[in-house]
């Protein structure tokens, strides 16, 4: 009895395990199959993770895009946006606690009465203003003059030459009378002053053809056509061919050169108008490429020696010339830096330049014509100090598993790059007192060429845009040089344009 107890004890037994057995078997493959879904919602949450990042570094990096604007970039004022207000740059000048306006001992500058008017005028009062008594006959007791500066009524002058012909008496051949200088052999045309003035109009002040020629005729009643502009705007680049080779000539010559490009729109077409300049000489062409391709084309960097004052663009540094970058682009740029990612470095580095810049200023007022030494190498270690506090606090990001090349950057890590690789041509002006803290002259020069692109529009023809790059580059050189203008283009239509003085 008790043996068949143990039997069935142990048969029960068997049941339950081989049950529990079962249970387990099921309890395994859903452990399995759960295990699988985490591993599957694990790597999802990776990818999600890996997204989020992506995205999260997309939309800071739209968002410094849109907070970009002329204060804390290289964008022109022209792009600011109107929906928030734009914050300008701080003047690099420090407050000189004097009031604004003219100071005491400065020379004004004003209406001074000439002792020999052109007309005189005398004024005599017929009666006594009180009691009305009659005063022509009475004595003058004095005058108190009063100068009127004015035109005369505007109208052309028609000079009419009358060129005789001769019949030699001996050859029997007839002989006709040279016409004076600028003057064509055309039966009515206008004079080399005129058509100076219509140059001057169109490429100084940056007017279209309409409103040139409107002016014109207003101004001096009669119908000035857009043709006799473009003709005068064709014999005035022709002429001036010798004092443009001197410009480049003597831009090749110089100490200090300024290079700077930007977008140019000619028949429709983006093209880019280059500019190299000195304080003396300008000089403008356009070309259908940005890079080495048009500096080789256009002839000046290939052969200058000098020092080239210039932004980051890397086709500038391929030449052998000594390069030096230009300061202000890095201020923009730290100014984004420090207000957008909050990064105290970009702070740090914009005062350490302007320091530095106030103390070159400081010690080349003072006669001098360098920094002390101690002082040089104490902001170069300054200087890299920041740099390397700005990389420590960039890392770059992890490499993904299975890619190769260089790690993509940002506005961050490519700006300390550059502060890092470039760091003796941002600092040359410390070094260099010849060399300026800033591209500003350049720029200055190729700003009015965008104005004339906002005024008038586009070029319609290549060679518009040729003429007014030539007539711009001498005008623009000779009022760098102090000559007037007006002079200078009636010379150039009497045949005999002024040359550029190379001295400066």
């Amino acid at each position: 009895m008790e043996e068949t107890e143990l039997i069935k004890a142990f048969e029960a037994l068997q049941q339950e395990h081989q049950c529990l057995r079962i249970a387990y078997e099921r309890e395994h493959q859903e452990t399995l199959v759960l295990q699988k879904e985490l591993a599957v919602a694990q790597e999802q949450l990776a990818t999600a993770r890996e997204v989020f990042a992506q995205l999260s570094a997309r939309i800071e990096r739209l968002e410094g895009q849109i907070r970009k604007d002329s204060h804390n970039s290289s964008k022109p004022p022209s792009s600011d946006s109107g929906i928030r207000p734009v914050h300008k740059t701080k003047s690099l000048r420090g407050k000189s606690g004097k009031q604004s306006g003219g100071q005491p001992g400065h020379r004004g500058h004003t209406l001074l009465m000439v002792s020999q008017p052109d007309t005189i005028v005398a004024l005599a009062p017929p009666s006594c203003q009180w009691c009305q008594q009659e005063l022509g006959p009475v004595a003058i007791t004095r005058e108190e003059r009063a100068q009127v500066w004015d035109l005369p009524p505007l109208r052309l002058q028609v000079t009419e030459y009358r060129a005789q012909v001769k019949v030699c008496p001996c050859c029997q051949q007839e002989t006709r009378a040279v016409l004076p200088a600028g003057l064509e052999p055309a039966a009515v045309q206008y004079g080399p002053m005129t058509r100076a003035v219509a140059v001057y109009l169109q490429c100084m002040h940056l007017l279209p053809y309409a409103r040139t020629c409107q002016i014109l005729s207003d101004l001096l009643g009669t119908t000035f056509s857009q043709a006799s502009l473009q003709a005068a705007l064709q014999s005035a680049s022709q002429q001036v061919e010798e004092a443009l080779d001197a410009i480049k000539t003597g831009l090749i010559g110089s100490q200090v050169m300024h290079n700077d490009e930007t977008g140019f729109r000619v028949a429709g077409r983006r093209l880019w108008l280059h500019v190299a300049a000195t304080s003396q000489l300008t000089y403008y062409q356009y070309h259908q490429k940005r890079g080495k391709a048009a500096t080789d084309a256009i002839g000046i960097l290939p052969q200058f020696q000098g020092i080239s004052v210039h932004d980051s663009w890397a086709s500038y540094l391929e030449y052998a010339c000594v390069h030096a970058l230009c300061n202000v682009h890095y201020l923009r740029e730290l100014t984004f830096i420090a207000e957008h990612y909050k990064q105290p470095w970009a702070q740090d580095i914009k005062d350490l330049l302007l320091e530095i810049k106030a103390q070159v200023d400081l010690v080349r007022a003072q006669g001098k014509a360098v920094l002390p030494r101690a002082m040089r190498q104490e902001y170069e270690a300054r200087y890299l100090r920041l740099v390397e506090q700005g990389i420590a606090a960039n890392p770059p990001p992890a490499r993904k598993k299975g890619t190769r090349g260089p790690l993509r950057g940002d506005d961050v890590r490519n700006l300390l790059h550059r502060l890092r690789v470039y760091q003796a041509l941002i600092l040359r002006f410390m070094h260099q007192f010849i060399v300026p803290f800033d591209n500003n002259l350049a720029e200055q020069d190729i700003r009015m060429m965008k104005v004339q692109q906002k005024i008038s529009g586009c070029f319609r023809t290549p060679g518009g845009a040729t003429i007014f790059c030539r007539l711009r580059s001498y005008l623009s050189t000779m009022r760098k040089q102090g000559v007037h203008l007006l002079t200078a283009l009636q010379h150039v239509f009497l045949g005999s344009p002024l040359l550029p003085s190379l001295g400066g």
